[in-house]
């Protein structure tokens, strides 16, 4: 997992939502340097940040870091992992 890429994730997010930055903002309680420097990756949101950012999104922590890992496709997925011998039924 690419750990920067979360600000990519939380703007896919905040799209899907239908939110602006500025209506995001206001639901987050951040400014709006901080939404710029987390969604264009320059900075990682500390767990605080991404608890507010959960809320105005209306999903939760595990629900953010699992869309994170669906969103990296360098991340195999298990049925592109080939082992001698082995099948999957």
């Amino acid at each position: 997992m690419d750990i920067p890429k979360i600000g990519l994730v939380i703007k896919t997010l905040r799209l899907q939502n239908k939110l602006t930055q500025q209506q995001f903002i206001e639901k987050a309680d951040l400014t709006r340097s901080q939404i710029y420097y987390i969604e264009t990756c320059k900075k990682i949101p500390r767990k605080q940040t991404l608890d507010k950012i959960c809320v105005a999104l209306g999903i939760s922590y595990c629900d953010l870091i699992n869309y994170q890992y669906s969103f990296d496709s360098s991340t195999p997925s298990i049925s592109s992992i080939e082992a001698p011998g082995a099948t999957i039924g």
